[in-house]
């Protein structure tokens, strides 16, 4: 198993005219890509809530052709988790909001079953480029809801 990361900062310093966004947009924005990733991730197809529980909910997802059942977790203000145990793979997947010394930071981190050899490799680059678009458009679509006053409120 490898843990593959990156972060960004939720708001950029540099842009001011940039809808800032704080910890309850962020935590809003993370609702909605789990009861709906198809936005937020261009490889998903479809993803559909086929189960709510205490804590979180259970979806099916097509990604990257393959229809995928997923159990997501809700931490509330602070983590998403999304985890796979099936018979063709495993992972899990955790979106955090964090804080560093520039203001709050977004966060993507994957545990997942790759090897160490040269083409293991490129898939755990592919994935980690994959998964910073996913987190950009995340922010992206946060940003266009807060500004549109359509956020949606935490449940």
């Amino acid at each position: 198993m490898r843990t593959i990361s990156a972060t960004v900062p939720v708001n950029d310093p540099d842009l001011a005219d940039q809808v800032r966004l704080d910890r309850d947009d962020v935590w809003s924005g993370l609702l909605r890509k789990a009861r709906n990733a198809v936005p937020f991730v261009p490889a998903m197809t479809e993803c559909t809530v086929v189960e709510h529980t205490p804590e979180g909910l259970v979806r099916e997802v097509v990604l990257h052709g393959e229809r995928v059942r997923e159990e997501v977790a809700f931490h509330p203000k602070r983590r998403v988790s999304f985890s796979r145990r099936d018979e063709r793979a495993t992972w899990l997947i955790h979106n955090d909001i964090g804080e560093d010394e520039t203001g709050l930071t977004l966060t993507f981190s994957a545990t997942v079953a790759l090897g160490q050899g040269e083409e293991d490799e490129r898939e755990a680059e592919r994935m980690r480029a994959g998964y910073l678009q996913a987190l950009r458009t995340t922010l992206a679509l946060t940003r266009e809801s807060v500004a549109g006053g359509s956020a949606t409120p935490a449940p």
